[in-house]
């Protein structure tokens, strides 16, 4: 191999010219409160709701790097489906859907919070139920 090729493939391989060139290590996004219902309290055994009812979700993220934060909401089960008011924004509201076929059978709120540089996070709401009108 040639001296110069020698010479540029021992650069290549520590990654930089110098000294510094390491990149800093990203910090993942951290969920300091929530995601669940605004104001709601923590109760063991769930979270019960009336279909219809347009509810306020919590979440509070921080990101030590000061990364742009995208958030990403979904329900589970996705049927009888809810309606969030935005599913990319922070604080969305939902409309709490029609009962499932089994009343005793949970939602759960799931938020994927991610910084761009490969930073992911996944919080999860408590139980939800739905009470029928």
């Amino acid at each position: 191999m040639p001296r110069s090729r020698s010479f540029l493939f021992v650069l290549l391989a520590l990654g930089g010219v110098g000294a510094g060139c390491y990149p800093t290590p990203n910090h993942m996004p951290i969920i300091l409160a929530g995601p669940r219902p605004l104001g709601s309290p923590s109760t063991p055994g769930g979270l019960r709701f009336e279909e219809g009812t347009v509810i306020q979700l919590q979440l509070e993220v921080k990101d030590q790097d000061n990364d742009e934060v995208f958030f990403r909401w979904s329900q589970v089960p996705a049927n009888p489906a809810g309606a969030f008011s935005s599913t990319t924004v922070a604080t969305p509201t939902w409309t709490v859907p029609s009962p499932p076929e089994d009343p005793n059978t949970p939602i759960y709120l799931w938020v994927e919070v991610e910084d761009g540089n490969d930073g992911v996070l996944i919080g999860q709401s408590p139980a939800l139920y739905v009470i029928a009108k």
